[in-house]
């Protein structure tokens, strides 16, 4: 008898089966909480999406147009053949190719982000720009006592206004002059540092952020350069100051907003 009754809880054990096949093949759900089959690493690798860079990856129908936005720094004050370190900069990058910028500065001498504010969404109703560029000197803002949130404000809501222009937007902190070194090392350097932290708070790759003033020391302290060589006065680079941190920002743009340079075409720097 026992063989007989374990006979039959096999058949029933049988049948079940049958039932729960049944329902796999007819899609019915897995009961919650139950554990799921995840994608191979390689089908979820090829899911994720790829990098946004270049922003710029094929030359347009038109150059694209770029705007700059400063003080009398962006606006090649001692630039004696150039016209500033932001003009230089895009102009290198369309000898390089393959992207070609017409580049728009209206940078306004002896302003910052707060006196820009009035004039700065006319400038893009009137421009239309595909790039913003955002480069203050700073100096003017530390020597008019420009209360740090309402810089940081303002440069917020340049931001933001370009955003909400489907235009990408470039921060670049400026190249340091002879008062980076001096009497406003330290307030000039915390301002920086408050427009980088502005700017990363768009998270988005449609923002991105050029620290030009900490990377132009770093290469003076690497190539054992002193500020004067490159400074016209104290609030003021002189024109290889200009050139120099233009073919820097030039070549930080490389890859990011543009296609990287091919080999052998790289920034030129000055080696002084």
């Amino acid at each position: 008898m026992p063989s007989i009754a374990g006979g039959r809880r096999f058949q029933v054990w049988l049948g079940a089966c049958a039932v729960a096949l049944a329902l796999s093949a007819c899609g019915a759900e897995p009961p919650q909480n139950a554990p799921t089959a995840s994608a191979p690493e390689g089908a979820q690798s090829a899911a994720r999406p790829s990098s946004p860079y270049p922003l710029f990856s094929a030359p347009p129908s038109q150059p694209v147009v770029a705007m700059g936005i400063g003080g009398s720094v962006a606006h090649g004050w001692d630039d004696k053949s150039g016209g500033g370190y932001l003009v230089r900069a895009f102009q290198q990058l369309t000898k390089a190719g393959p992207i070609s910028f017409d580049f728009v500065n209206k940078s306004i001498e002896g302003y910052g982000p707060t006196q820009m504010a009035a004039k700065y969404p006319a400038f893009l109703r009137e421009i239309h720009p595909q790039v913003v560029v955002i480069s203050w000197g700073m100096l003017d803002d530390i020597a008019n006592k420009t209360p740090i949130p309402a810089f940081e404000q303002a440069v917020q809501s340049e931001i933001t206004q370009a955003l909400s222009a489907h235009a990408y937007v470039v921060v670049v902190t400026p190249p340091p002059t002879g008062a980076s070194y001096g009497h406003d090392v330290t307030s000039e350097s915390q301002l920086v540092a408050d427009e980088v932290r502005v700017a990363k708070k768009f998270k988005t790759p449609d923002v991105i952020v050029v620290d030009l003033f900490n990377q132009m020391k770093q290469y003076l302290a690497a190539h054992h350069q002193s500020i004067q060589m490159y400074s016209a006065d104290d609030w003021h680079p002189n024109t290889l100051g200009h050139e120099l941190a233009g073919s820097l920002l030039a070549a930080d743009l490389r890859g990011i907003l543009v296609p990287a340079a091919s080999q052998g075409e790289g920034g030129k720097t000055s080696s002084g």
